[in-house]
């Protein structure tokens, strides 16, 4: 060691020093042996100093891609929409349906805020929401002909959970929401 200590790394820090690793290894930067060589080294590592040593031949890590733009709408005439994975969805999102179905898929979004209102809007059509299972649903509005329904294992809900509020205008069909 030089004059002064070197700072003792932390678990975390450990942690952190092999996901870099692991991103550089899926780049292309480093092979598996590199990795598990190196992964090694950090599981094994006492200071900073030694884990910055494992990571100073490498990049930065790539910045985090910008933020997507947040679903505002979603519209049909005639068709099924369908919408799923990782999105953005806005504080006040629209489903516009004339004929056909409609599938929204909550699981994986990203929502603005810690409430949503999504309004559904259809003239003959069905309409499925899909939305993770700790999220509190507020279901409201009407169908001339048809039902909604909320339907899944309806697990304790934090007060603290996101809300999404549905509001569903229709004439003829259905809205399902759906919690898995």
């Amino acid at each position: 060691m030089s004059g002064e200590l070197e700072k003792r790394a932390s678990d975390a820090e450990r942690e952190q020093a092999i996901a870099r690793l692991r991103e550089a290894a899926t780049e292309g930067r480093l092979t598996l042996e590199e990795l598990a060589d190196r992964a090694a080294l950090a599981y094994g590592a006492r200071s900073q100093g030694e884990l910055a040593r494992l990571t100073e031949d490498l990049p930065a890590a790539a910045a985090p891609p910008s933020r997507q733009k947040p679903v505002r709408w979603t519209f049909a005439v005639i068709g099924k929409p369908a919408r799923k994975g990782h999105l953005r969805i806005a504080g006040r999102t629209s489903v516009v349906m004339g004929i056909g179905d409609c599938h929204l898929d909550l699981r994986q979004a990203e929502l603005d805020g810690d409430e949503v209102t999504v309004t559904v809007a259809q003239v003959v059509a069905d309409t499925t929401i899909v939305v993770p299972h700790h999220v509190d649903v507020e279901l409201s509005g009407f169908l001339l002909i048809g039902n909604k329904t909320d339907s899944g294992p309806e697990a304790d809900v934090a007060p603290s959970a996101p809300r999404v509020r549905i509001r569903v205008f229709g004439l003829i069909g259905e809205l399902k929401v759906v919690r898995r």
